[in-house]
């Protein structure tokens, strides 16, 4: 299971979307077909900038089909859909510790299925 800690760098949101794209070129000339990104929840207690500036590009991406989907850390359960998915896609992420915790501060994105 690759990882991106983009959270890390401490980031503006147009920053955070450089380091998603690279990312995401990097993963997908490897053949990786998801990857999880740390964004932090934010330091408020009520969501950051970065994670949902991240997640309304991934909107973007998904819509322009630049990628298959994403799931946002809250819905990274065995009874979401897209996380069965992304489980059968890739068998490591199964020993995710954050799956399944409702993590507000990760997001699994999905390059192919």
């Amino acid at each position: 299971m690759e990882v991106a800690n983009i959270e890390k760098y401490m980031p503006t949101v147009y920053q955070a979307e450089i380091l998603v794209k690279n990312n995401l070129e990097t993963y997908r000339r490897q053949g990786i077909k998801a990857f999880k990104i740390i964004h932090g929840y934010g330091s408020t207690g009520k969501g950051g900038a970065l994670r949902t500036g991240i997640r309304h590009y991934l909107d973007q991406l998904k819509g322009a089909k630049i990628i298959a989907d994403y799931v946002p850390g809250e819905e990274w359960s065995a009874f979401n859909e897209t996380t069965r998915k992304v489980l059968d896609l890739d068998n490591s992420f199964r020993k995710d510790s954050d799956l399944g915790q409702m993590n507000s501060g990760i997001t699994i994105i999905v390059i192919s299925w």
